[in-house]
């Protein structure tokens, strides 16, 4: 008897493994034959697992049915395979199944001619590549949204990214909006040469690079400069992190960047304002240093947390159900993604800004698909921060808004600011009216010795016709009576006009006639007028237009411009120190100039006319014309100065809207 072999002999028989291999096969893939007229001669069992066929009922039938090499599918079969499948060997094809219970499969067919006794055949083995190729066409779809949005983001943000050595290799459409060069300019430029001074952009770029090798910083944010198409500079902000290889080497770095060019313009010009403000107002040095220490350790603190963009980006259905959202919004809000995306953001906007918000959306049309608008909104720790939204709608091709994106930013910090600096404007604009109350003090008693002197003098002809009594003196004494009344209501005025020229209050709005502010504006600096030897005229329109601002200020202003035109003149011959006040209706708005004779102003003044400290004069603070343009335009309005062409001096010219209709 031969002995039997052992198990060890049968693991190793290469027989053995053969078949193993040939029964997985057999298992996992189908097997078929077809004669010349593409009917099926045989099927492998495997069918019944695979597509829930028997495989008896199969034969004799057309093999296209389930089968199919000309299904429209195809193309995109192709396509999907093709990231996977780099060439096609001869005899390798595609096919889409079509399962028992009509589900559709992506096969590949390997074919093989076959010599049969009942003339030419051909067998097939089917695979299947449904899971990697559906595989494939998810990843697709997830690229052609992620592009979507890329190409979305027109209006302030660019994404790029650039290889190891520096050179762009992408950069979204929306650069052409922003920095007026077509995408393809930017492709092979070194990134460092796009920066409005390549040697700082060459520093920050070794520097990055240094650091995320370091391991130091995975996220590169940066606030940079860089140079437009047209030669102007624009303010970036840029987000960007590393891509790394097997080996822990930079390949490509990709980043985000916006355009905060004017919001980089308005920070600059609260900050050189607030320094203005610390210069005049000694006391609040210390104050407004808190709250800007504050801001910058909230921003420190901000940046420290943040690891993509500062801005929220949501888009959103018109029934106000959002649709997606990104990190900066979670954070914002202290929430997944997945507790905000699919609920409706309306019912959480503040009531008192649904206004606002519904009337920017009415504001939308397919000429206008954008709009900016500020709103409050409800944070789950009860607070109704500001946030300040871009809006843009999407239509569909009959007009219809299909979607909106929405990019935004948190600005209550920056309402607050600004809250507090409108107080400190109004407070430096007390104290200008009080010291120009100083400046005046001399002129102010002249005007009120005036009317106290001759209620002295006929109070002393009253008593006199009293005492002496006789016809007539009764009479004489009722008349300076009046007299003395008169002037009593005069002193009044006076004091009362002072009163309120000098009191603090806030910017109340009421509507009067720019006529009766040039009227008492004249009287208030009557003492600098006869000083200086001017002479004042005016010129006034007839049916003075009603204005709605805070009377107080404007008059300030009017004030202002007078004084400084009298003072203008100190070199003008007296004969000829003439100053002409003007007021007119000009396209539905209110102008106001005054005119003077003085000596003027050099191109270097004109220039920096309304700057801060700015001063032509040995004893100024340089502070006045800034506050009368700062009145101005808290009113809607302008001024300006030119010099006169017919003669010596200069022209201011203030321009305020009209309240109501004026014709």
């Amino acid at each position: 008897m031969a002995p039997s072999r052992s198990t060890t002999d049968s693991a190793a028989d290469p027989a053995s493994l053969i078949d193993g291999w040939c029964d997985m096969l057999q298992r996992e893939r189908i097997f078929f034959r077809i004669d010349a007229k593409d009917r099926l001669l045989v099927v492998s069992p495997s069918v019944q697992e695979q597509m829930g066929y028997d495989a008896d009922e199969l034969v004799g039938r057309d093999y296209h049915d389930y089968f199919d090499v000309d299904h429209p599918l195809l193309a995109k079969f192709l396509d999907a395979s093709g990231r996977f499948i780099q060439y096609d060997p001869p005899g390798l094809r595609r096919s889409i199944g079509r399962k028992h219970n009509g589900e559709l499969i992506y096969l590949i067919l390997r074919e093989q001619p076959t010599p049969s006794e009942d003339g030419p055949a051909t067998d097939y083995m089917a695979e299947d590549l449904t899971v990697r190729v559906q595989a494939v066409l998810t990843m697709q779809d997830s690229e052609r949204r992620y592009h979507r949005l890329v190409e979305g983001l027109r209006n302030d943000y660019i994404i790029y990214s650039r290889d190891a050595e520096g050179r762009i290799t992408y950069v979204s459409p929306s650069t052409k909006n922003i920095l007026g060069y077509e995408p393809e300019q930017m492709i092979g430029v070194y990134a460092r040469d796009t920066y409005a001074d390549p040697a700082v952009g060459r520093e920050l770029i070794d520097k990055f690079i240094r650091d995320a090798e370091a391991g130091r910083r995975a996220v590169h944010t940066e606030r940079i400069e860089v140079r437009h198409h047209n030669g102007s500079v624009r303010v970036m902000e840029i987000d960007e992190w590393p891509v790394f290889n097997d080996e822990g080497r930079i390949t490509s770095v990709e980043g985000i960047s916006k355009d905060v060019t004017e919001a980089d313009a308005i920070d600059r010009r609260i900050r050189r304002s607030n320094e203005d403000l610390e210069r005049r107002v000694a006391f609040r040095t210390g104050e407004l240093t808190s709250i800007n220490e504050e801001l910058r350790a909230n921003e420190a603190r901000y940046r420290d947390v943040i690891e993509t963009l500062n801005d929220f980006i949501v888009r959103w259905k018109p029934s106000g159900v959002r649709t997606f959202v990104n990190e900066a919004f979670c954070r914002f809000h202290n929430l997944q993604a997945s507790d905000l995306v699919g609920t409706s953001f309306v019912p959480q906007i503040h009531p008192d800004t649904q206004s606002i918000f519904h009337a920017a959306l009415d504001s939308i049309t397919p000429q206008n698909p954008s709009v900016n608008y500020e709103i409050r909104v409800a944070r789950r720790d009860g607070s109704w921060p500001w946030v300040q939204w871009n809006t843009r709608a999407k239509f569909t091709p009959e007009g219809e808004i299909a979607e909106y994106q929405s990019v935004g930013r948190d600005v209550t910090a920056l309402k607050a600011a600004a809250d507090l600096l409108r107080q400190k404007e109004a407070h430096l604009a007390h104290l200008s009216r009080l010291a120009t109350m100083g400046e005046m003090v001399a002129g102010i008693a002249h005007e009120i010795n005036q009317p106290l002197h001759a209620a002295k003098t006929f109070a002393e002809a009253a008593r006199r016709n009293l005492q002496t009594g006789g016809p007539g003196k009764v009479e004489k004494a009722i008349e300076c009576a009046e007299e003395i009344s008169q002037a009593i209501t005069r002193t009044v005025g006076i004091i009362r006009r002072l009163r309120e020229f000098t009191k603090s209050q806030p910017f109340e709005l009421e509507a009067f006639q720019i006529n009766c502010i040039v009227k008492e504006a004249t009287e208030l600096a009557g003492y600098v007028i006869r000083r200086t030897s001017a002479v004042v005229r005016l010129q006034l329109a007839e049916n003075s237009p009603t204005i709605l601002g805070d009377r107080i200020q404007l008059e300030q202003l009017v004030v202002n411009l007078i004084i400084n035109a009298c003072e203008a003149m100190e070199h003008t011959p007296a004969d000829e120190r003439v100053i002409t006040v003007r007021t007119r209706v000009k396209n539905k708005q209110l102008v106001l100039s005054v005119v003077d004779a003085g000596s003027g102003v050099d191109d270097a003044g004109m220039i920096r006319l309304f700057e801060a400290f700015f001063t032509t004069k040995q004893e100024g603070m340089g502070m006045g014309l800034v506050l009368c343009k700062s009145i101005a335009e808290a009113h809607g309005g302008d001024l300006r100065a030119e010099r006169n062409a017919d003669g010596p001096g200069m022209t201011f010219i203030l321009t305020l809207p009209i309240s109501g209709d004026h014709s």
